[in-house]
């Protein structure tokens, strides 16, 4: 494995001799690490993604609010 197995190892680290054993023995297991390496990346992506737009969502709800309230003002006495 040209990366160390960093996602894997820190998901399991009283399994740190084992992983880097089977990486070495086993070709489908450093795959697999591989394949959890890039899916932590990709959830740490979409996280971020989500938090921009959960950001947004609730910017816009404040916006939505305030412009509500100002309305108010010439519907009601």
């Amino acid at each position: 494995m040209s990366k160390e197995p960093k996602a894997i190892l820190l998901r399991f680290p009283e399994y740190g001799k084992i992983i880097q054993k089977q990486i070495k023995e086993n070709e489908y297991f450093e795959s697999l690490c591989r394949d959890y390496e890039l899916c932590i990346e990709m959830l740490a992506s979409i996280a971020k993604e989500a938090d921009a737009k959960n950001f947004k969502l609730e910017e816009y709800l404040h916006i939505k609010k305030q412009l509500e309230n100002e309305a108010l003002k010439y519907l009601v006495d």
